[in-house]
């Protein structure tokens, strides 16, 4: 509570009291201090207290006219509490103002005396804080009265020893040992409630000592004991006063039900329930019983291999769509988002819930929920993780159990929810479910060793056995008298302990799984009555009663909101959660930079060797490449770590958002959404940082998209294996196997060619280089920044042309004329068709020279068919010959023309010193010796190759714009070309690649979103079953 408010409330407590301060009254005053203040500072709000009740009764009266004194008093104190009130209302939930008013109530009734203008100031300040009037009274009834007589009321529950007053109109629980009375006042539209004793026994109200005449509240999950008394808990409470309201008519069968697992192992056998009404359903039974497995079957999150589960006769497995709303599931494992708060959690499973809530009711009915699980006090608390907690254990069962009753469903399944707990928390959390059950429905709940107040809380009782044997079914208290008369135990009658009325659940197990004593007096493995047998006297001894169902339908609250609101919410939750984590920012946002500074610091390369003023220049840095190379590896290495865990995060609140029918596409394009937009951030980030350092042009951001697309690609194959493994220990194995093959297979750690030729062939890129992305990227790194660049983009169509004529005269004509001579010295295989080399030959020479016709005329040479064996001759060669040499004249025209024409152009824009400084610092500024060198490819030993009987160019790849596809989906290229052909048209090598990578990124989401990988896995896993 802030300072300033906690002032406006001591005003206020000073103005009503100020017609006397009483010892009572500074001591009520200085208790309610207490709750909210250290002690230290308890002192300085009483002084603060008296010196407004001093200045109230000292401060001289506004004139008002013809007004008496103390009806001007009474106007002048309205005034000064309206205004206080405002304050108040803007910060105080309802249940907080209700108890400001009944301390205030307490606190000028300490002398047991409320004068006519305290109780009109109370009427007022109730009304200023929008109290309804009855509250106000019942408050001051409750405060006031002192004995059953004037506790008289429908909203007041009495607890006493029973005798007499059988009059009393509201609910009562009788407490044999108790000296004196507890009362309970229930506010029903605040759902508030109030405890006060009169008496003089000891009592506990949680923990805390229960003070004779004073008022406390009475959260959820309160506990009242005493040495003499049973314990008093909030449910019993809650169900006295809930009795006999409307519940919808419910019921509950589960008919014959089997199980078995992928390995064929039973995991239930001829399971039976029938249940009809509200009620708290227990499910015990040894580890490995099939506890979890019966509850996953009964809610339908597993199909059971035979037998069915009705609900009001619906068959929820056979229709499921019936039943949408009216089953919820709480899980052992938390279901919450660690970096949201409490109130957020809620707030935004609501969102999901209810299309049909406006903000303000949404979050009404979130305050509402937290205040009944007894949680407002932390809403604003991030629920954090299991190494940084910020909330209790029992604070996250109860949220957990929250998200559920948000929605209200009919039937709820919770597995475990005292696992991990104190017996207080246990305790607390068993009584919350049971207040559940009191308010209509149906829960049933997987426990492990309950404490004996928690299993007198069940309703109806289901113990399994090994192997899923049902082998108990009914009343909790009857299970222990059960099992003891079938082993024909001691005390066989006996359940409960008829001294303290405790029943210890543990005794069960110890008569089921009693073990045999050998000769030697020890215990063997062997059990007295096996599981089988125990089943068989299930089968004798009790029979599940036959249920009628209703065809009552029942209540659904929620309303699903439409995919792109439910898309809407996914990525706001998404995102606020991912801001509420520090670490995770920081990491995300510094990681990009702080590599691309590194990396491109590193590689800033320049000579210093023999140079007086060494300069950098990114024309002469010869890392440009690797830095190419690297930067493409970071947005892999990026986009993959930081969407490795996602799915997998979140696969517990997946599991219970299925009961919602949630859309898996919103969730996966929010997904999408969020982690796009942090890695186009990061690479962004990487793209200045690394170009600032290698003064690369920021006019450059194609880089960025290169980058962009690279870390997406990365975020989806991410979300596959997130989506695809159970373990985040293997998710992160897997990492390094997926990034590795993509440095290995991107054609520059080892050139395509010089791999295995099991996996690769000496031209173009192999079938296993054109599925990795960074192949793709790298290409469009290099081709775009050599022929893309402002200095390039000028002269690149001349130099392509000489390029390619160049090719043409000095390598490819000549490998031809060989061949052609080749061909002559044969003279004595001309007719002979079963020379395979020279039948090879001529078949070269003649789709070779077909190529080249095609692009200058068949006319030039139209003897070309008689290149064959058969009809090869000495004039064929002449004019082979003749062809050859014309071609080789014609490419060299086209070469000098080219060159004659780059020239001018170079002159042009060198024709004065200025314009060649700016030319030769254009040049310096946009192109790289060391990225030219490579596209070019002129190191290369062997410029033309033989292969698949025709010649392929190795030289100047770059240039290269002749493609040969052998059909219409062929892309194959060698490396660096400038264009690629598909379906064919021709694409710039950038763009083609960056649809290359963004159709792989297509293909994983489909991959996804169709759990393509997960089913392999579990199909794999049935096999090993099966084999084994």
């Amino acid at each position: 509570m802030s300072e300033e408010l906690l002032k406006a409330i001591i005003q206020l407590f000073a103005i009503v009291s100020r017609e006397r301060i009483t010892d009572d009254e500074r001591n009520n005053i200085k208790e309610f201090l207490s709750h909210h203040l250290n002690r230290n500072e308890i002192k300085y709000y009483l002084d603060l207290f008296d010196e407004f009740a001093h200045s109230y009764r000292a401060q001289p009266l506004v004139e008002l006219g013809s007004l008496d004194e103390e009806t001007a008093q009474f106007v002048d104190d309205w005034s000064k509490i309206m205004q206080i009130v405002r304050q108040v209302n803007q910060a105080l939930t309802m249940q907080q103002k209700l108890v400001l008013v009944i301390k205030i109530i307490e606190l000028v009734y300490a002398d047991t005396e409320l004068s006519e203008r305290q109780s009109n100031l109370i009427f007022y300040i109730g009304q200023g804080l929008r109290i309804p009037r009855p509250d106000i009274e019942a408050l001051k009834q409750f405060v006031m009265g002192q004995d059953i007589d004037e506790l008289s009321s429908k909203n007041i529950l009495i607890i006493d020893e029973g005798s007499g007053h059988d009059n009393h109109p509201g609910p009562r629980i009788v407490e044999k040992n108790l000296t004196g009375l507890i009362a309970i006042l229930r506010l029903p539209d605040a759902e508030v409630y109030f405890v006060k004793y009169l008496g003089i026994s000891v009592l506990y109200l949680n923990s805390m000592l229960l003070r004779s005449r004073m008022i406390d509240v009475f959260p959820p999950g309160s506990t009242i004991r005493g040495n003499k008394i049973q314990p008093i808990y909030y449910s019993d409470v809650v169900a006295k006063f809930l009795t006999g309201e409307n519940r919808a008519t419910l019921t509950f069968t589960a008919e014959h039900i089997f199980y078995h697992f992928k390995s064929g192992k039973a995991g239930l056998q001829n399971i039976n329930i029938a249940e009809q009404g509200a009620k708290l359903i227990g499910i015990m039974g040894s580890s490995g019983s099939g506890k979890s497995t019966l509850l996953n079957v009964l809610n339908g999150s597993e199909k059971p291999s035979s037998g069915r589960v009705l609900i009001n006769g619906i068959d929820i497995h056979k229709d499921p769509d019936a039943v949408e709303g009216i089953i919820g599931y709480i899980p052992q494992d938390d279901l919450l988002m660690e970096d949201l708060t409490v109130f957020e959690n809620l707030y935004y499973a609501g969102k999901l819930c209810f299309r049909h809530y406006t903000e303000e009711q949404l979050e009404d009915l979130v305050n509402r929920t937290l205040i009944s699980l007894g949680l407002s006090d932390i809403k604003h608390l991030k629920v954090g993780n299991v190494f940084n907690k910020t909330i209790s254990g029992g604070q996250r069962k109860r949220l957990n159990i929250g998200l559920e009753l948000l929605r209200e469903p009919t039937v709820l399944f919770v597995d475990e929810p005292t696992s991990g707990l104190s017996s207080r928390d246990s305790e607390n959390i068993m009584d919350l479910l049971k207040e559940l059950s009191l308010r209509g429905k149906m829960v049933f709940v997987v426990i492990h060793q309950p404490s004996s107040d928690i299993f007198k809380m069940f309703d109806t009782l289901i113990i399994l056995d090994t192997g899923g044997f049902q082998i108990y079914y009914g009343n909790p208290i009857e299970a222990v008298i059960y099992f003891r008369e079938i082993v024909n135990a001691a005390n066989k009658t006996q359940g409960a302990c008829p001294e303290c009325g405790n029943i210890n659940p543990e005794q069960i197990f110890n008569i089921i799984e009693t073990k045999i004593v050998n000769e030697y007096g020890r215990l063997t493995n062997t059990r007295k009555v096996s599981a089988a047998q125990w089943y068989q006297y299930f089968k004798q001894r009790i029979k599940v009663p036959h249920l009628e169902h209703v065809s009552e339908p029942l209540p659904v609250v929620q309303k699903i909101p439409n995919v792109f609101t439910q898309f809407r919410v996914f990525v706001t939750r998404d995102t606020l959660a991912k801001l509420a984590n520090r670490q995770y920012q920081y990491v995300n946002l510094l990681a990009a930079p702080l590599l691309a500074l590194f990396i491109s610091f590193m590689v800033k390369y320049y000579n210093v060797v023999g140079e007086q003023a060494p300069v950098y220049s990114f024309y002469e840095n010869e890392n440009i490449p690797v830095y190419f190379f690297m930067s493409v590896v970071v947005a892999l290495f990026l986009g993959l770590t930081m969407s490795a865990e996602e799915i997998f995060r979140d696969r517990k609140l997946l599991k219970r958002e299925r009961f919602l029918h949630l859309s898996k596409g919103s969730y996966l394009f929010a997904k999408i959404v969020v982690l796009f937009t942090i890695s186009g951030i990061q690479t962004i980030c990487f793209v200045l940082v690394g170009n600032l350092v290698l003064e690369i042009p920021l006019t450059e951001m194609r880089y960025w998209f290169i980058l962009f697309s690279c870390s997406c690609f990365a975020n989806m194959l991410g979300l596959n294996i997130s989506g695809a493994f159970s373990s985040a220990v293997t998710i992160y194995i897997l990492i390094p196997i997926l990034i590795i093959p993509q440095l290995l297979l991107s054609g520059v750690v080892i050139r395509f060619d010089k791999f295995n030729p099991k996996v690769t062939k000496p031209v173009a890129v192999p079938w296993i280089g054109e599925i990795m992305a960074s192949r793709w990227a790298f290409e469009a790194f290099m081709v775009t920044q050599f022929k893309d660049n402002p200095f390039e983009r000028m002269f690149y169509d001349y130099d392509k042309e000489v390029a390619n004529a160049n090719y043409k005269r000095l390598y490819y004509i000549p490998a031809l004329e060989s061949k052609l001579a080749y061909a002559l010295s044969q003279r004595r295989h001309w007719r002979n068709p079963d020379n395979t080399d020279l039948q090879a030959t001529f078949a070269l020479l003649r789709g070779e020279i077909r190529s080249e016709l095609s692009k200058i005329g068949e006319d030039k040479f139209p003897g070309w068919k008689r290149l064959a064996i058969g009809t090869f001759d000495s004039a064929t060669y002449d004019s082979a010959s003749l062809f050859l040499k014309r071609l080789k004249a014609y490419y060299q025209f086209k070469a000098q023309r080219a060159t004659k024409s780059k020239d001018s152009l170079v002159n042009a824009l060198t024709n004065t010193e200025e314009r060649l400084a700016e030319f030769q610092a254009m040049r310096r500024r946009y192109v790289n010796e060391a990225v030219s060198e490579a596209v070019k490819n002129t190191s290369v030993t062997d410029f033309v190759v033989e292969y698949n009987g025709r010649l392929v160019q190795r030289i100047y790849p770059i240039y290269q714009d002749e493609h040969r596809p052998s059909h219409a989906l062929d892309f194959s290229a060698n490396l660096y070309q400038p264009t690629k052909h598909f379906l064919g048209r021709y694409y710039d090598t950038l763009y083609f690649n960056l649809c290359a990578i963004w159709f792989m990124t297509f293909c994983l989401f489909v991959t996804v979103y169709f759990d393509v990988f997960p089913k392999i896995i579990r199909a794999f896993e049935r096999r090993k079953y099966r084999r084994a």
